[in-house]
């Protein structure tokens, strides 16, 4: 198969400098040979001054990302890649941060997608474009999963990179405590693997701060029961597998009684239990509401502790008005899908941010949370407020144990009106600033953009003793910064 490369730009031979066009010719003959064979990449090359303009595609054999890496920095251009799904626009685009070096070339791995699981060893490979779907598929065949992502349509690249909090995380850790090894092509354009022994600095570092250091093209992922008994040949799927789980839909007077349980029984749940308190709107009604949610990540009926605890949400719930709530398991096709629809429309515009807040959760800041969400302009909008990893089982970049993350999305519709496109921008960017005195840090994920050269953002997105270590692992690997700066 070959790459599909498409050159972003208006007509070219008005809109850029000859010194321009020549920079993509030589690329062109650089990297394009008819014998190579390899799945299909889109290679992007970016005018960051010229955003707004229609694309022209060609098709060009390819040899190989690494090649494509190589010259790239050869001709002092810079490399950015992203998998899809949750790799942000913003993610893929440094010019936001960077003066210089406004051109780049994007690499898009949507279409590198193939998954494969290993019963005996309960672990398989995943490459950047896969989607928690293709990954959640493929392993409870066997009974088993990946603290993946919530929203099935996520892709793994962008997820892992960063973190990932996924289901199951209080349990097992992030995504990328689970992550065992990776394939990433480095700045001089080699492949290297990296896991607990070999090259430790990379496996510290793109675990939980990917982007700056080269472009993963495999993850080797550690996996874990979902059943009693695991099957070594295919078994089961999404709709046989039960899951134990506790949903209610709080209207907005409950608001304060359900962020008032949620504070205090969630730091002292079993870690079997992953609870989350959703902000969401009524489209119908345009009223404000929160669901409740609690799952459990162990095989179904498998810890009475479990039991006895959604046992005592049920006993809550039930001297509360409901919307509507149930104790009755759901399958593990209901949990990996639980988000989907709030994803499912492409036309839509997202502004968000995500950020860490400590435990146990601070009464007052309850109170500025449901003061920020009854001023929610879009009905498309959410909050997401998430147990962290507790206690994670393994050192990586990505930090801030025993925390809450939340996650905010302003999400709307345009119409044509840009002072209804500015009141959703202005939303998010109040209820930043109005939860700031409790702001740990921010998921480096996100889809707000930044102010030019805001150099500082990424200090705010990790600890400080991990941001010395990551500058330390980028100055090593990649000492020209053809990848996204720090």
């Amino acid at each position: 198969m070959k790459f599909s490369i498409c050159i972003l730009s208006a007509v070219a031979a008005v809109a850029y400098a000859a010194a321009d066009s020549a920079t993509q010719d030589q690329l062109y003959q650089t990297y394009s040979s008819p014998s190579f064979r390899m799945d299909s990449v889109d290679i992007q090359f970016r005018h960051q001054k010229n955003q707004d303009n229609p694309a022209t595609c060609h098709r060009h054999p390819s040899q190989g990302l690494g090649k494509v890496v190589k010259t790239a920095k050869d001709y002092g251009l810079r490399v950015s890649a992203r998998s899809g799904g949750y790799q942000s626009g913003y993610s893929s685009n440094m010019a936001v941060v960077d003066k210089k070096h406004e051109d780049f070339i994007l690499l898009d791995l949507s279409k590198l997608n193939k998954v494969k699981v290993n019963p005996k060893t309960m672990t398989a490979t995943a490459e950047p474009g896969a989607t928690g779907l293709d990954l959640y598929t493929e392993t409870i065949k066997y009974g088993l999963h990946f603290a993946g992502p919530h929203t099935a349509r996520v892709t793994i690249g962008g997820f892992l990179l960063q973190g990932g909090m996924g289901i199951g995380s209080r349990l097992h850790g992030s995504g990328v405590d689970n992550v065992i090894g990776f394939d990433m092509i480095t700045a001089s354009g080699k492949t290297v693997f990296a896991d607990a022994r070999h090259n430790k600095d990379l496996f510290f570092a793109v675990r939980g701060g990917g982007q700056f250091f080269g472009v993963v093209t495999k993850f080797h992922l550690r996996l874990v029961p979902m059943v009693k008994k695991p099957s070594l040949v295919p078994k089961y799927d999404e709709t046989s597998v039960k899951i134990d789980q506790i949903f209610a839909i709080f209207d907005r007077p409950q608001a304060t009684q359900l962020l008032n349980f949620y504070g205090k029984f969630d730091p002292k749940a079993p870690k079997a239990l992953e609870n989350k308190v959703v902000f969401v709107v009524d489209p119908a009604t345009n009223d404000k509401q929160y669901l409740f949610a609690s799952v459990s990540a162990l095989p179904f009926n498998s810890s009475t502790a479990v039991t006895k605890s959604q046992g005592k949400i049920t006993e809550w719930y039930k001297t509360l008005p409901t919307n509507f709530a149930t104790s009755d398991p759901t399958t593990y096709g209901g949990v990996i899908h639980g988000s989907d629809d709030s994803w499912a429309d492409s036309d839509l515009s997202y502004y968000a941010e995500d950020v860490w807040f400590p435990v146990p959760l601070d009464p007052r800041l309850q109170k500025v949370l449901i003061k920020q969400w009854d001023k929610v302009p879009s009905a498309l909008s959410s909050m997401a407020l998430n147990t962290g990893t507790w206690d994670a089982p393994t050192r990586n970049a990505l930090g801030y144990d025993r925390s809450y993350s939340l996650c905010i999305y302003s999400t709307w519709k345009r119409n044509g009106s840009a002072a209804w496109d500015a009141k959703n921008k202005a939303w998010l960017d109040e209820t930043i600033k109005a939860i700031k005195p409790w702001t740990l840090g921010f998921y480096a994920n996100e889809l707000r953009p930044k102010k030019l050269n805001d150099k500082n953002y990424w200090r705010k997105c990790y600890e400080k003793d991990t941001y010395k270590t990551l500058r330390v692992t980028k100055n090593r690997w990649d000492p020209e910064n053809i990848f996204k700066s720090l």
